[in-house]
């Protein structure tokens, strides 16, 4: 495509036109008419300036002629009188001086010298008046001021035709500015008619240039903000907006991509988080009955060390599908005080399984003396597991061994967490870009978007993510993020609920038909317990062992039944699953809160997956009340007595 004329050239040539175009009228006006308006106003600014020294001329004369005819008439001499008639004498014969540059024509200034002669003339005779006064001479005085009033009448003449003068002058100075502002008139005219013919051009030019194609590119991003990633904006040329449109046209195919990469992680993950409930159901029955047999003393052999491994593999299982179920649950994520090698250790534990496939040998150290950050625990460690399985990723080119390295460390304010390898590193070309969206080193199979989302909630939490290289690695990534100001304890990358926390029990009215007193909170001796279970391999074994602690056990295998045996018999705690057929536990602890509020107080839940109570319409169940399955007996154990505790405390 043949290069055009770049955008900004063009802006700048029109700008810089219409500029020149604009500031030649006035330039032009400047030099047409300033001439003859200067010529005119220096004219009869010298003129107004005359006129005034020769006014106060004639005064000063005419007013030393009246006071000569006066003294004529006394007896005796004046001094001051006389001292006065000389001073007014020397103002009106003081000469008129005017400066060469003064705008003064020949014919004015032979008029003006003209003036000025004969009041000179006129303060000499006045002035022998005087001097034959200080003579005592009086006729003499007397008979001089006839000649002063005819040499004073003569003045007159000469300054009216000197006035006559001047008007003719100043006359022709203003007729001939009054042409050349007619003339301005006539050329701005068509100054302005010529500049309204290249207006509808230069409209033509821009809009080619710059409306139509922004016109196009803001149609494009309102489809895309709709969600149509089908969308594309034609390309009209090679400048700006032409290579604008070539980086739209290319980022609406790579989110068109990423879109179907997205919906298929998407559907992935609510497949997960939808059959965790019935993974996590057999791995308890696994557990349970595991637990179960291990608490025979009589089982021993080896079937309790074949027994002491399958519980060991289920807890295993456990733990991966609990930390893949953090990256996909539906829950609120929280902002409290997290311990960056606790993050560590969680996100080691999800990406593990690969380590033996891979050969990757594991380094590094964790700070023990750690302090806090503020954060979302589950934002970190999926940031923390993005930076593993690069490293994995990058490990898998080279050949072994493979080296991966993990430290933890803080300094000047900061916990700081490293991830490196000893792979191939990241080209300087590519490094530019790496924290941008869709920039990836793993082609196809990378979205590109996990360094560019990692380095956003390391910044949301007040830190950063950058890549350095040091010897001997590869590539080597850290996440710094500042030292918590409180100094809380810090949480763990997990929403199971803490073990110790107690209960928040439900107000409502004392029971109608209350269960027997609760026996002492240190055991379950005497406890009445409901356990309200659709699965059978789950809920026998919990039974056999509670009963077998000392609780009286009572079974349900769903809402409704479960609803039906405490209207019949309350109990002290009710277990009760998320997901159950007929009716669930969530519809049961509502049906409860509206019938018998104190029995809702009583209720903890069971689930393999927390996300149902985050679902539009369902009642509100506090998190601290839900075990997460599969949950170990010894742990139900403690908690159902933490929770009678809580619950008795409350009362």
């Amino acid at each position: 495509m043949k290069r055009a004329l770049s955008l900004r050239v063009t802006l700048l040539g029109v700008a810089l036109a219409a500029g020149a175009y604009a500031a030649a009228l006035p330039v032009y006006l400047f030099f047409r008419v300033s001439r003859p308006a200067l010529a005119l106003g220096a004219a009869t600014e010298a003129i107004t300036t005359v006129s005034a020294v020769f006014a106060r001329r004639d005064s000063a004369l005419n007013r030393a002629v009246a006071i000569v005819h006066d003294l004529t008439r006394r007896p005796g001499p004046n001094i001051d009188s006389l001292r006065l008639v000389h001073d007014l004498v020397a103002l009106g014969r003081t000469p008129l001086q005017v400066s060469a540059g003064t705008a003064i024509p020949h014919e004015l200034g032979t008029a003006l010298a003209s003036i000025d002669g004969a009041l000179s003339r006129v303060g000499n005779v006045v002035e022998e008046s005087v001097a034959q006064l200080e003579r005592g001479r009086r006729a003499d005085a007397a008979a001089r001021l006839v000649t002063v009033e005819q040499l004073l009448r003569a003045a007159h003449e000469r300054g009216a035709d000197g006035s006559r003068v001047a008007r003719v002058y100043l006359t022709a100075r203003q007729r001939a500015l009054r042409a050349a502002a007619g003339e301005v008139r006539r050329d701005t005219i068509l100054w302005l008619g010529l500049g309204a013919l290249w207006v509808p051009l230069l409209i033509l030019v821009v809009r080619r240039r710059v409306w139509r194609p922004l016109r196009e590119l803001e149609v494009g991003l309102a489809q895309v903000a709709d969600g149509d990633l089908t969308v594309g904006v034609p390309v009209r040329g090679s400048d700006e907006l032409g290579r604008l449109a070539e980086h739209f046209n290319a980022m609406t195919r790579v989110l068109r991509d990423r879109a179907e990469e997205q919906g298929r992680f998407a559907a992935a993950g609510e497949l997960l988080a939808g059959v965790a409930h019935e993974v996590n159901n057999p791995l308890m029955a696994i557990a349970a009955h595991a637990e179960n047999r291990l608490a025979d003393p009589a089982f021993e052999g080896e079937q309790r060390s074949e027994m002491t491994q399958i519980l060991r593999q289920a807890r295993r299982a456990t733990k991966l599908l609990r930390g893949l179920l953090r990256f996909v649950r539906a829950s609120e994520r929280e902002v409290t005080n997290v311990n960056l090698n606790d993050v560590v250790r969680g996100a080691l534990d999800l990406v593990s399984y690969r380590f033996g496939v891979d050969e990757v040998t594991v380094g590094g150290r964790l700070d023990a003396s750690l302090p806090p950050v503020q954060g979302d625990a589950i934002k970190l460690e999926q940031v923390v597991v993005n930076l593993l399985s690069n490293a994995i990723d990058a490990l898998r080119a080279v050949t072994p061994p493979r080296q991966l390295t993990v430290d933890t460390w803080v300094q000047d304010g900061n916990v700081s967490v490293a991830v490196g390898d000893n792979g191939k590193g990241v080209a300087p070309e590519i490094a530019q870009r790496l924290f941008r969206p869709f920039a990836t080193t793993k082609g196809r199979r990378g979205t590109g978007l996990g360094l560019y989302i990692s380095r956003q909630i390391a910044r949301e939490a007040g830190g950063d993510l950058g890549l350095t290289a040091p010897p001997g690695f590869g590539a080597r990534f850290v996440l710094s993020l500042p030292v918590a100001a409180s100094s809380a304890p810090a949480s763990a990358p997990s929403t199971d609920p803490a073990p110790d926390a107690a209960p928040t029990p439900s107000s409502g009215a004392p029971s109608r038909a209350a269960a027997s007193a609760p026996p002492s909170v240190g055991s379950l001796a005497g406890l009445r317990v409901l356990i309200v279970e659709d699965e059978e391999a789950v809920r026998r074994p919990m039974a056999r062992y509670l009963t077998r602690r000392g609780a009286e056990v009572d079974e349900a295998a769903d809402g409704v039944e479960g609803l039906a045996r405490l209207r019949a018999q309350p109990a002290n705690v009710i277990l009760a699953d998320l997901r159950m057929p007929r009716m669930g536990g969530v519809e049961l602890y509502a049906q409860l809160e509206e019938e018998r509020p104190e029995l809702a107080a009583r209720v903890l839940f069971l689930s393999g997956d927390v996300s149902q109570l985050a679902e539009p319409g369902n009642t509100p169940v506090p998190r601290e009340r839900v075990l997460v399955k599969p949950v170990e007996l010894a742990e139900l154990e403690r908690r159902i007595i933490s929770f009678v505790r809580g619950v008795s405390g409350g009362a």
